[in-house]
């Protein structure tokens, strides 16, 4: 199972002189099909300097996510 990745946020940034600050944020289901994947990627590229880069991901069983949503989320009809 090769899931898509739900991007919930992606933004490049320019800065000084052409360096470039990148961020993104997706949400994809896990090959186990039981957990949810959270990736947070950030770069920064500088033509004149070595480009920094940071990956984090984190693995939250879906049971979990869903017994959190339903505890915490807003009651309402569906539009």
């Amino acid at each position: 199972m090769n899931s898509q990745a739900l991007v919930l946020h992606r933004r490049v940034k320019t800065l000084d002189q052409g360096a470039l600050h990148c961020r993104e944020m997706e949400l994809r289901l896990a090959e186990d099909g039981r957990h949810v994947l959270f990736s947070r990627y950030v770069e920064r590229y500088d033509p004149q300097q070595v480009g920094q880069s940071a990956t984090q991901h984190y693995r939250v069983p879906l049971a979990s996510m869903i017994r959190w949503m339903v505890n915490n989320g807003e009651r309402g009809s569906a539009p």
